[in-house]
């Protein structure tokens, strides 16, 4: 009997030490990283983004205005608004949106300003752009040549 019940331990040790996981043969089954869901943008163009934000607010505010969009090359801004339906887009209006945003911003030293549709949806679209994680060095050009088109 004392040795029908050491064969048993026996053989349950060994079945034991047979059927564990080795870790040394088994394949390592990597998972795919799920990617960052959190969108980061450089500190120098999360801070153009926050400066032509805060101009287009102020802008905003003046009578007259629906709707303003506005985005900084060096020390130029480009302001493009949307006027309100009885209001008229003047030298008046021109000069209150300059004395507003000069105001605002210490480092621009140029506004140029624009009533063009086309105009504010492409400062719009490169602000929204800039937001998702695109660099601002990639519309460089762009904005340099809305600003030329815009004098």
């Amino acid at each position: 009997m004392k040795r029908y019940v050491l064969l048993t331990i026996i053989f349950l040790l060994l079945l034991q030490i047979g059927c564990t996981f080795n870790q040394k043969e088994a394949p390592i089954v990597e998972e795919p990283e799920e990617p960052d869901r959190t969108i980061e943008v450089s500190m120098e163009d999360r801070a153009i983004i926050d400066r032509s934000e805060t101009l287009s607010d102020h802008v905003v505010e003046l009578f007259g205005i629906d709707d303003a969009a506005t985005i900084i090359l060096n020390d130029t801004a480009l302001v493009s608004v949307i006027m309100a339906y009885d209001s008229e887009f003047n030298d008046d209006t021109k000069n209150l949106i300059k004395e507003t945003v000069l105001e605002s911003d210490n480092e621009i030293k140029e506004v140029i300003i624009s009533n063009d549709e086309k105009t504010f949806f492409q400062i719009v679209d490169i602000i929204t752009d800039l937001m998702n994680g695109n660099s601002y060095d990639n519309y460089v050009n762009e904005i340099s040549k809305l600003i030329e088109k815009s004098k």
